[in-house]
């Protein structure tokens, strides 16, 4: 696995953020074995699973075996970021900035996630990088 402590890069004003998008597919072995054909490497989740995290080069790819969710503004392909340093300071950085917060901090099945609303509507996750919950 990536470490992605080294990998991420910080400006002193966000905590270490690395896009992470997110592919909803109808049937992972088939999405696991093209991305498979692009250099991609399966590195969790498994072929007959839900979800699934690929590394191509340098770049982490997740797939999820279900529809996106509508009502969230969720398409087919997901913008989500992984984020090294605390989401509760980022809420707040990202309030005073006047970003819209779709979703406070909140404890989901995988970890921390923060959800906004980004310019024309589109959701973004920003999820909170806990290793030890997928290592």
């Amino acid at each position: 696995m990536t470490d992605h402590a080294d990998s991420v890069a910080t400006d002193g004003r966000t905590p270490g953020l690395r896009l992470q998008p997110m592919v909803h597919v109808q049937q992972m072995d088939i999405a696991v074995a093209f991305y498979e054909q692009l250099g991609g490497e399966l590195i969790h989740g498994s072929r007959d699973g839900d979800w699934v995290l690929m590394q191509i080069g340098g770049t982490e790819l997740g797939l999820l075996a279900h529809p996106p969710n509508p009502e969230q503004n969720e398409g087919a392909v997901e913008l989500n970021f992984t984020c090294t340093g605390q989401l509760d300071a980022l809420e707040e950085q990202l309030r005073r900035a006047g970003v819209t917060i779709a979703q406070p901090t909140s404890e989901q099945a995988f970890g921390r996630q923060l959800q906004l609303t980004g310019p024309g509507g589109l959701l973004i996750k920003v999820n909170q990088l806990e290793p030890e919950r997928y290592t």
